[in-house]
Formats: structure tokens, C-alpha cells, sequence
């Protein structure tokens, strides 16, 4: 039985195991990054192409709970290149949460979940609204 792809789940997924990584799983070959980005893409029935815009929706909600300045913060750059799209992505991701949670003064796990709260609340009213 194939599993339904659920964007949601694999913007979860991967802000867990953003806050989850350390500087050392982001250096060298990346093959613990290249692992954890393939547990979010099974577990979440995504496919390679769709984690760009989570990671990207991920960002929005961290750049609005932590109140940094969107326009000050540096835009990341998405290449045609998929795969290396991704992983530059989780790079600037994995430190966009440390600078956050310590502007918060939080734990980086712990400011994921109110990342992820705010972004859940984000989506259900733009439903609401439509």
C-alpha cells in the first residue's frame, strides 16, 4: 500500500530532524543529512522535488516566531539541482534554528515545536479563510 504524500508531515519531519543534526552531521560527504532527508521523504510519501517548499514554508515560520527580519535575513538560493538544492537548504536551515532558539533563548527542539505550531495555525487559517 503506497503512503499518501502529506506536506505537512514532512515540513515535522524535517524540522525535528533539522533541530536533531549537529555541525558535524552537516560537513564532509553529508551522508547523515543524505539519510535523514530520505527517512522524511518515506516516511512522509513526498518525493525529492516537493521538500524545497517545505523547507522554504519551514523557514517563513521560524523567521515569524523567532520576529527576525525576513528582509535582512539572507534568502536562500534554490538551484535547479535538486538533491544539492536540498542539502544547501538543511545547511542554512540547521542554522537559521540555532540563531533563532538563541534569540529566543529556547532549546533548538523546543522552538521547532513552536515554529511547527505556529505554521499549523498559519495553514488552518488560510483554510478557514478560503
Amino acid at each position: 500500500m503506497a503512503i499518501v504524500p502529506n506536506p505537512m508531515k514532512l515540513v515535522v519531519l524535517a524540522a525535528a530532524g533539522l533541530a536533531k543534526l549537529n555541525d558535524d552531521d552537516l560537513r564532509g560527504n553529508q551522508l547523515h543529512l543524505e539519510l535523514e532527508v530520505s527517512v522524511w521523504l518515506r516516511r512522509s510519501g513526498a518525493d525529492l522535488a516537493s521538500v524545497p517548499r517545505a523547507l522554504l514554508a519551514l523557514r517563513r515560520a521560524i523567521l515569524e516566531v523567532a520576529a527576525l527580519d525576513a528582509h535582512s535575513e539572507p534568502t536562500p538560493l534554490v538551484i535547479p539541482d535538486t538533491q544539492q538544492a536540498v542539502a544547501n537548504l538543511c545547511m542554512y536551515l540547521h542554522g537559521l534554528i540555532a540563531r533563532a532558539a538563541a534569540s529566543l533563548h529556547m532549546e533548538r527542539d523546543e522552538f521547532v515545536e513552536a515554529a511547527l505550531a505556529h505554521l499549523r495555525e498559519s495553514a488552518t487559517g488560510a483554510r478557514l479563510s478560503s
